[in-house]
């Protein structure tokens, strides 16, 4: 059985994550993790109770997964290196720099990073990467992403890995377009554009239920692995 520490349990991603894990026959819920201040605290959750302090109950799990903010991803990563922990994470929003430190994380735990968990956005990934080996260099891109209102960050991190992995192969400008409205979980549009043609790829999220599926795949890959910073998008 392996036993989950659910960091961000009560937040949009973490309550469906909740559900998701805790019908998986291989997995359940020993703890979840919230900010100090959240009115559920102490409360039972699952197996376990809602606390505050990782650090308190860290040693009884097999693994952490954790979406949060950037400020308290890095906090926690902090906390499960010193017990060396596997570490899952989806949050998005990092700088460079942060990004560095998550990837060095990999040099002491597993560590799975992606800022996007479901199945179709990773295939999306792959795909980009042969294309822009042929592309020709007279299409133009443009990147249009839409998320729900609440939304902080943007343009999306799925989006920015899209741009990412597009400027490995090719230096030109990206049109990068990002809506904010609604309770849209997440829309993805890439369009590629030429004299005389039209090439679009849209991936449509419709529930929060396809980053889990994602999720529940990443947990049962990195439980036994040897430290290293893992991308969803090369373990599919």
């Amino acid at each position: 059985m392996i036993k989950v520490i659910l960091i961000g349990a009560l937040g949009k991603m973490g309550k469906i994550l909740g559900e998701a894990i805790s019908k998986q026959e291989d997995m359940k819920i020993i703890y979840g993790i919230e900010r100090e201040d959240h009115p559920d605290l102490n409360k039972p959750f699952y197996e376990g109770y809602l606390l505050k302090d990782l650090e308190k109950v860290i040693d009884e799990c097999d693994i952490c997964v954790d979406f949060t903010n950037p400020k308290a991803t890095l906090k926690n990563l902090e906390i499960a290196k010193k017990v060396k922990k596997p570490f899952l994470t989806g949050t998005t929003g990092f700088t460079k720099e942060e990004m560095e430190i998550l990837k060095s994380a990999g040099k002491e735990i597993p560590f799975l990073y992606s800022s996007n968990y479901s199945f179709g956005v990773n295939l999306i990934f792959k795909l980009l990467k042969e294309i822009t080996k042929v592309l020709p260099d007279d299409y133009d891109i443009t990147l249009i992403e839409t998320h729900h209102k609440e939304k902080k960050d943007a343009p999306s991190g799925t989006a920015k890995r899209m741009i990412e992995i597009i400027k490995e192969k090719k230096d030109k400008e990206i049109n990068t377009i990002s809506l904010r409205f609604g309770d849209v979980v997440g829309k993805h549009t890439l369009i590629l554009a030429t004299n005389g043609e039209i090439i679009e790829i849209t991936h449509n999220a419709l529930s929060r239920f396809a980053f889990a599926n994602g999720v529940i795949y990443g947990i049962r890959f990195l439980v036994n692995k040897k430290p290293g910073f893992y991308l969803f998008e090369e373990i599919i």
